[in-house]
């Protein structure tokens, strides 16, 4: 049974190696995620929430907008049964995104994991990802050319 820190590692190493319904695994029964994009409005992230198996087809959404997407956890936290993670995520972007063409631009992103767990599964997953910040470096933000980006 894997604790809240392996969870956390799996969460990131698992969507590294396309390997999405393998992550179906970690959750428990009922359990959830959801995907806040901030800074962005409604067009992506904000309130989403989904099953295990929605979750995989938003993993592969993002894959597929940028293949060569790597995660990376700089710092994590961890409390009981729960644990808070830093992640830095970089690729580019070669596939459409949000209505978007690809802009062939590289991006690194910062976001945060919240998981909760039941001891050994994952009964909610909260991600938080800067939109805003890489709509802005794929120079597609609105604004983001007058402001020099």
């Amino acid at each position: 049974m894997a604790n809240v820190s392996e969870l956390m590692d799996r969460f990131v190493q698992l969507f590294n190696a396309s390997r999405f319904e393998e992550a179906e695994q970690d959750f428990a029964p009922g359990g959830y995620a959801e995907e806040i994009g901030t800074g962005y409005g409604e067009e992506i992230g904000t309130g989403r929430r989904f099953t295990p198996q929605e979750w995989t087809a938003n993993s592969r959404a993002w894959k597929q907008a940028f293949p060569d997407a790597q995660g990376t956890i700089t710092r994590k936290m961890i409390d009981g049964k729960n644990g808070v993670a830093e992640i830095v995520w970089r690729g580019t972007n070669s596939g459409s995104l949000m209505g978007h063409p690809p802009t062939g631009k590289s991006v690194n992103v910062r976001a945060v994991l919240v998981i909760e767990t039941n001891g050994s599964a994952i009964t909610r997953a909260s991600h938080y990802i800067d939109v805003a910040g890489m709509m802005a470096q794929l120079a597609v933000a609105p604004g983001a050319a007058a402001a020099g980006r």
